[in-house]
């Protein structure tokens, strides 16, 4: 009983091979294995392809992966090992390499709004450095990198940020000898600011005549500036 049960199962498997083998030629008659072209320039796959006896289609968009270098094919469709009739059509994607962001242009913006326009496209800002006086106040000057280049996902942006807007200097003007009732016309007239008014004793000069003024004739001088004279009394 025992011999006969193992005569029908190795019956049954001899049968079953026997039946998969007639399948996989009936299947596979006529047909070939699709090429592995990942990693293949177009030309060069385009080559390999016809020499098989099917043809490649360029698929778009492009596909962003570090793992294959920029303008290679990056996927096909079949895969490799799939069987296809000859004369098929295979479709691939080129790799556009490695996933590049765009620096927005955040030059003349807030630091805030700096920030979040960085934020907004991915980019992660980095180092920031200040100073005082280049432009107005509270305003990105320049990036690093520049503007407009093309980083991966994972590069930091430094930011070069003006903290206290630019000042206008002027050349102090010489106010000695005016009177000073045209002193403050002047001094308003030409965004200067005039502040405290001493009156020194001088016998023999006129009242209010200006005998000596800080910041003195030649300094630079801005509008955050207080002039202080000393009038004849």
């Amino acid at each position: 009983m025992l011999a006969r049960l193992v005569a029908v199962a190795v019956f049954s498997i001899c049968a079953g091979l026997v039946f998969w083998q007639s399948f996989v030629h009936t299947v596979h008659r006529g047909t070939l294995a699709v090429p592995n072209l990942v990693g293949e320039s177009p030309d060069i796959a385009a080559q390999t392809a016809h020499d098989l006896g099917v043809q490649i289609m360029i698929d778009g968009p492009g596909v962003f992966t570090p793992m294959t270098p920029p303008g290679s094919i990056a996927q096909q469709d079949p895969p490799p090992g799939f069987h296809v009739k000859v004369g098929s059509t295979v479709k691939v994607r080129l790799s556009l390499g490695g996933e590049r962001i765009r620096i927005p242009n955040v030059h003349g913006e807030s630091l805030h709004g700096g920030l979040r326009a960085l934020e907004q496209v991915g980019v992660e800002p980095g180092r920031r450095s200040q100073l005082d006086g280049q432009a107005t106040g509270d305003r990105i000057i320049a990036t690093d990198p520049a503007v407009d280049s093309e980083i991966a996902p994972d590069t930091e942006v430094d930011l070069l940020v003006n903290v206290s807007p630019a000042t206008t200097v002027w050349v102090m003007p010489s106010l000695l000898s005016h009177p000073l009732e045209e002193v403050r016309p002047f001094c308003r007239g030409h965004q200067l600011r005039l502040g405290q008014v001493h009156e020194v004793e001088y016998p023999g000069l006129v009242k209010d005549l200006v005998l000596r003024q800080y910041p003195p004739a030649g300094s630079p001088v801005s509008r955050n500036d207080i002039i202080t004279v000393w009038v004849s009394k």
